[in-house]
Parts: structure tokens; sequence; C-alpha cells
């Protein structure tokens, strides 16, 4: 083993700490700037990588004739923390590459691309002791990691806490707390740990239930020079409320052909589509029955399951991730949803905040996300464009509006201004006065008490424009919140 100064020991056992903390974690942060002896909060996280890379190099590159870990045992502290610092140098090294590469991958679609550098990477590996199956499962951790940040860095966009805790949450959800427990016993063994994601319409669930997905492990082929399967095609979602009883089974586990009336050929469901690399999103999942609730609590726990009309049994390999935007202990307090699937669907339970606790976090939250949307929409940041927007939105909004329809609400407000210079959201004020010409007319002592119902559900539609909203302020179900309103008189 190489003979090594107490200076570089004690440089590399930072390194190898360094190397498995959160990302997006305050100890991370603080990590980073004690090691590189500056301020927390003077530097950003590329800006902290950059530095730390540049002492890499000053302490790795002259050792790296020397280094081999092919014969040493890597069990040993020392040589554990040396192999790790390496691994972390070659990691940033190859930065720019690989997210050009996930870039090139998105275009391409569900067709897996050659890895450009792959060869260039391999070589290093070789060199410096690794095997070929050792090679093979860190250059896929590498990609793993490299998409994990580039979705969450993107996608999970803002300032205030709710939004940093989430960041965190997502990672740790993908590698883990403890990255070392991953990388020994877990990595890609993550089948069987479920995701059930919480919040209000319009938060966001779709986009983090997507990230997830994306960032899944995915072996590399080191003779072909190519992962196993695009990233692309590892994801696959359904929103069981698009869907009526009576085709949601077909949808989940497909169906053969001539299983019913109208099954002119073999139809795949969600559950054939996904990969053994990938994960299924169960989007309101609160809203389906009891039958088809047993249905996928059977193919969760046994991994098997038939299409409808056939015997024949498939095998279902990859996560599950489900989402709803209702009180999922209030369900299963009313014998709704059950007990036995919801503890499949739980070894993560995840809430995504919503737009008016963020703001309450943070006011500058909703400047920075007209700024995001705005660059979102336009595919081109404009600073000029922005400002106007926000001017609009702040001038017109009433003081500590509670934006119902959550970030999805924000974007079509600013869709809205700039097709008309003007938005729904901005009729918020004005509909106060309605409420009180509301509350004359439910005082009228020959008002029953379900048409104070509909009229009140009537009122909240036409204020919300959403049945969702409607049912999470008058906590009805929103079949009932939508029958109330079909049958209601206008106002």
């Amino acid at each position: 083993m190489l003979k090594l100064s107490t200076e570089q020991k004690s440089f590399f056992k930072l390194i190898s700490d360094i190397a498995f903390l959160n990302p997006f974690s305050t100890q991370r942060e603080q990590a980073d700037c004690a090691l590189l002896n500056i301020t927390p909060g003077k530097l950003d996280l590329e800006q902290r990588k950059a530095l730390i890379q540049e002492k890499l190099a000053h302490y790795i590159d002259p050792l790296k004739d020397q280094l081999n870990f092919s014969s040493v045992d890597t069990q040993k502290p020392l040589a554990k923390q040396l192999r790790y610092a390496w691994l972390f140098y070659q990691y940033h090294t190859f930065q720019q590459q690989f997210n050009a590469f996930i870039i090139k991958q998105q275009q391409a679609g569900d067709a897996p691309i050659e890895l450009p550098f792959g060869n260039t990477l391999i070589e290093r590996f070789k060199k410096i002791g690794f095997n070929d199956s050792e090679t093979a499962k860190y250059i896929a951790l590498f990609y793993q990691l490299y998409r994990g940040f580039y979705f969450i860095d993107r996608d999970i966009t803002g300032n205030c806490p709710a939004i940093v805790e989430l960041r965190m949450r997502l990672w740790n959800n993908i590698f883990t707390f403890n990255p070392q427990w991953y990388l020994d016993f877990l990595c890609g063994n993550m089948d069987d740990f479920s995701t059930l994601l919480l919040g209000q319409t319009g938060t966001g669930k779709s986009l983090v239930a997507q990230t997830i997905g994306h960032s899944g492990y995915i072996p590399f082929d080191l003779n072909k020079n190519c992962f196993k399967q695009s990233f692309n095609r590892s994801f696959q979602s359904i929103n069981l409320a698009e869907y009526p009883v009576s085709l949601l089974e077909s949808e989940l586990f497909g169906h053969k052909k001539g299983a019913f009336t109208g099954a002119i050929e073999n139809h795949p469901g969600l559950f054939s589509r996904c990969s053994a690399y990938g994960a299924v999103f169960i989007d309101e999942i609160g809203d389906i029955d009891i039958p088809i609730q047993v249905k996928l609590l059977n193919v969760i726990q046994d991994r098997t399951f038939s299409a409808v009309g056939s015997h024949q049994k498939q095998r279902f390999a990859g996560r599950v991730i489900s989402a709803t935007n209702r009180n999922i202990e209030q369900l299963r307090q009313k014998g709704l949803f059950r007990d036995d699937l919801y503890y499949r669907l739980c070894s993560d339970v995840i809430t995504v905040p919503s737009l008016q606790q963020r703001i309450r976090q943070n006011p500058d939250e909703l400047i920075f996300l007209v700024g995001k949307l705005l660059e979102r929409i336009t595919q081109n940041p404009n600073p000029q464009l922005t400002e106007q927007i926000e001017q609009l939105i702040v001038s017109h909004m009433p003081k500590n509006y509670h934006w119902p329809g959550n970030v999805r609400e924000l974007e079509q407000c600013i869709r809205q201004i700039l097709l008309t210079g003007r938005s729904a959201a901005f009729n918020a004020m004005e509909n106060e006065a309605e409420s009180s010409a509301f509350q004359l007319k439910a005082k009228d002592g020959e008002t029953s008490v379900q048409d104070l119902q509909q009229q009140y559900c009537r009122f909240l539609y036409h204020r919300y424009d959403s049945y969702e909203a409607v049912a999470r302020i008058t906590r009805l179900d929103r079949r009932t919140v939508k029958k109330h309103i079909m049958e209601s008189a206008p106002l």
C-alpha cells in the first residue's frame, strides 16, 4: 500500500465522507465548506464541487501511476477511503459528458444509445485494478447518480424550506438515507420499496413521480458500451381517474384478444409495459373501488398478474409509485381504502407542499416560480418579460390568495396573461362580493340542507373551477361534489 502523509490521509477521509452525503442537504454544504475553509452560503454546490475537484487533482494526480486496487484489502479503512476518493474524482471529471449524454438519451427516446466516452471510462477503471463486474457496477451507479441529481435539480425548483426538504427526501428515496447501505446491499434491488405521494391537486406529484421513475439503476453492458435500457422506457404511468371502472382492470393488467366485446387485439397493460429496471406510477389511487384495490394488492404482493381473458401468469418487476390528493387516513377510517394495500404502498410517504405553504414560508417563492414557469413556457429566459408578468400578478391578485390550483393554476395564470393580458384568478377579489349574496340566500328559512349544500358547492366551483378544490374545502367526496354541482340551480 502507498505510504501517505498525515495530511493526505486526513484529506482522503474527508472526501470519502463527503461522497456519501446528500448533495441537497445542509450537511453536504457544511462538509464542503469545512474542507475548503470557506463560510457557508458564499458558494453554490457547483462552485464548491469545482474547487474540491481542484484539490482532488492536487492530491490524486501524483499517485495515479502507483494506485492499484486489485492487490489491496479494500476493507481496510485507508484503502477504502482512497478508493472512494478516486471514484469521487472520476465521477466529477465526467460530469459534463454525462449531463450531455442524459440530454441525448432523452432526445433518442426508448432505444438505448452508446455511451460516447464509455471506453475511456472503462480503461480508467481497468488501469486502477477494478474487475469487469466492479467497472460495470460503478459506471451504472455514476449514471444513476447523475440522472437523480439532474432531474431533482431541474424539476423540483424553489427556495422555501418545504422544497429544500422535498429535494433531500427524493434523493434519499432513490439512494436511501445511508448511501453506503445502498452501495453494498440495495443497488439494483429497490423493486420492493414503494412510494406514496400525497398532496393537493396541481402541486406537481406527477413530476415528482417522474423524477423517481427516471432515476432508477440501469445496468451497463461493457461489451456493447451501452446501458441495458433507456431511462425514457423505465417510467410508465396511469391516471386511474381517467378510466371508467369497467376499463380499469384492462388498463392495469392488459387483455387478450376476444376477452370481451370490443377487444379486437391484445392490449398490454401498465404492469406489462414496465421493465425490470423501471417503475410504474399509479395516479389518483385514492379514487379506485375495493375490488380493483384487491387486485392491485395481489400484484404488488405476489409480483405476478394475468391479463383479462388469460390464465397465463406474467412477472412484474419494478418499483411502484402511487399518488392521491385525497386524505388517505380518512379513506382508511371509512373503509374506502384497504389497510393492507396502504401498507404495501407506504415504504416512503412523501407530501408535496402546496403553493400556499411555499409562499407562506418564503414570499419570494411566487416570483421565483413565475420566472421558472415562463422559461419553461417560452423556452427562453427573459428577465424583462418575467418582471412584467410578476407585476401584473402581484398588482391584481388579492392579498393572501391561497392558490387552490397550486403550481398548475399559476402556470395557467401565466398562459392566460400571455394570451389575454388577464387571468381568471384576477376575478377572485370580485367573487368576494358574491360570497355575501350567497350567505343571504343561505339564511332563507325555506332552503333545505341539501339545497344549501348544492348551492354552496356550485358557488365554490364557480370560484375555483375545480372539483378537487371544492371537495377539499367542503370535506365531501369528489363524486358527491360533482353531483351537487350538476343538480343545483345557477346562483
